[in-house]
């Protein structure tokens, strides 16, 4: 919470408590707003999900719950043998893919139930990394129904939609994919996996992450050039020796020589390279290369 001149002072515990955190990147804007809206519609997605897999598995009594994560820990869950990953392109403005990871115990479950057999002992099933053709298409098939699902619902577009096996690692940008964890309820058991959205999927075409209706409603209030950010530029770095550090500690003098581009970095994050001009007796920081995004 910003304060204005007037207002500074410690928060009392309440205040604080309701103080509500505010992102500062648009790329957090936008994963704060796609979850929100995520979660307003969790009911309607699930509904959707259910409706569109009741077709896949005609002769199967389930229910589907429909849950999103935060993610955490899913990287290591992922990293584990036998979890298979597969992908479906999006029809978007920008390209987009979404993804699917799940289990070699659902992997099989999810195939003896669409073959209308019974689900098969966890005892009798071996951890396995390859999967069977028929395995393979399964799943497939089983991304397939679900995207075409949410595309119905959230854009009204009914199309024929693909989905192929991932073969690399899954290595999605921050903030811009939210998890999602399906289970299928079955009666004496549950098959589930995880779907990977592109925010864009909840972010409708040209929406202004903050109009004017939402920065009134805002509970901060601020004005974004007065947000204070704290910043560092690496001038130089030296390697010394003892020796060195010992008569330097005496009052010796040790020649350092600047970076000729130097970074300018918001936390890990190089906003900008620039050097060190001189104006007057006083240093200043010059812009000379802005950071590719």
């Amino acid at each position: 919470m910003i304060l204005t001149d007037t207002q500074q002072k410690l928060l009392r515990k309440e205040a604080a408590a309701a103080a509500v955190p505010y992102a500062l990147t648009r790329q957090q804007r936008s994963f704060e707003l796609a979850s929100q809206r995520c979660k307003s519609r969790l009911v309607d997605l699930s509904k959707a999900l259910q409706a569109e897999l009741g077709r896949m598995l005609t002769d199967v009594a389930f229910e589907l719950d429909l849950n999103l994560c935060s993610g955490v820990g899913l990287e290591n869950w992922l990293s584990e043998p036998g979890i298979l990953l597969l992908d479906a392109a999006l029809p978007l403005d920008k390209e987009r893919l979404c993804y699917m990871s799940i289990d070699h115990q659902a992997v099989h479950n999810m195939a003896d139930l669409c073959l209308g057999g019974q689900l098969t002992d966890k005892t009798q099933i071996q951890e396995k990394v390859e999967f069977s053709s028929s395995e393979n298409r399964i799943c497939c098939r089983l991304l397939q129904k679900q995207v075409q699902a949410l595309m119905q619902l959230l854009f009204n577009q009914h199309l024929p939609l693909t989905a192929h096996l991932y073969k690399q690692k899954l290595q999605l940008d921050a903030f811009s994919y939210l998890p999602l964890k399906v289970r299928l309820i079955l009666e004496n058991e549950a098959v589930s996996w995880f779907l990977w959205l592109p925010i864009e999927l909840l972010l409708p075409d040209n929406d202004e992450l903050l109009s004017a209706a939402e920065v009134a409603n805002s509970p901060l209030q601020l004005d974004w050039q007065q947000l204070p950010v704290r910043c560092t530029v690496e001038m130089a770095r030296k390697q010394v020796t003892v020796k060195q550090l010992q008569d330097w500690l005496q009052g010796e003098v040790l020649a350092i020589e600047l970076f000729s581009s130097m970074r300018f970095q918001l936390g890990k994050q190089v906003l900008f390279h620039g050097t060190v001009a001189e104006e007057g007796q006083v240093l200043m920081f010059q812009v000379t290369e802005k950071q590719e995004k």
